[in-house]
């Protein structure tokens, strides 16, 4: 059992109770309220209800790292493999001592193949909301410092030109990384276009008055024109 409802007249009695039936403390779950409610007429009627779910985290991640290790196990790969559960999400770092190169791929291709299958095993049983991130041999740090650099890098030559600028397909992650980067930059706005696992980030110049300006992962923002589109260089 990953998952109990726990049911009280205070958040605490409500968490206790369900903390009590899942056999778990605190800091081993995510919890999630699902409802609260108040009495009929101002709380003055039928008391306060309070709903919670716990989903005990260590299961899934003691999963994540048995499939995992199951797949480098099968390929012949010597590999540590560690899972961190954090808000919800699961940080999976691998170490091995030459096989850097094939489990990354080409553009990290492979890497994002396991994610994604990792992902899919997590949410399989639609149990667990968080999101899974693989890294190996420290690419991850490297490759999102990479994209930071190349967001600013297209905001600029955007704010210079007037004309927006596109990525190369990337995945999900990666674009959202492309997406964070410039969420704090009133002179652009960045939206993705594309279809399939893979999509383009473009970077555009800020929306004129009656524009919708879009947030992380938006689509094509409403009115005005679009402008020429380039892709990066």
């Amino acid at each position: 059992m990953n998952s109990v409802i726990g049911e009280g007249r205070t958040d605490k009695e409500a968490l206790d109770k369900a903390l009590e039936k899942l056999g778990a403390k605190l800091d081993q779950v995510k919890v999630e309220v699902l409802e609260e409610t108040r009495g009929a007429f101002f709380g003055l009627f039928g008391g306060r209800k309070v709903r919670v779910r716990v989903t005990k985290q260590g299961d899934a991640a003691e999963k994540l790292e048995e499939v995992l290790g199951g797949i480098l196990k099968r390929l012949g790969i010597g590999a540590r493999v560690g899972v961190r559960a954090e808000k919800g999400d699961y940080h999976i770092e691998v170490v091995t001592m030459e096989a850097d190169g094939l489990l990354i791929g080409k553009h990290g291709e492979t890497l994002h193949a396991v994610e994604h299958l990792l992902n899919r095993i997590l949410h399989r049983d639609r149990s667990e909301e968080g999101r899974v991130r693989v890294d190996i041999g420290g690419y991850r740090e490297r490759r999102d410092d990479q994209l930071r650099a190349k967001a600013v890098s297209m905001a600029r030559k955007v704010k210079e030109s007037g004309r927006e600028l596109s990525t190369d397909p990337l995945y999900s992650p990666d674009r959202r990384v492309i997406h964070l980067a410039l969420t704090g930059d009133p002179s652009v706005r960045t939206y993705t276009v594309g279809d399939g696992l893979y999509k383009s980030v473009v970077v555009a110049p800020s929306a004129g008055r009656g524009e919708v300006r879009s947030g992380v992962g938006g689509g094509r923002p409403r009115g005005g024109r679009p402008v020429e589109r380039r892709r990066a260089r």
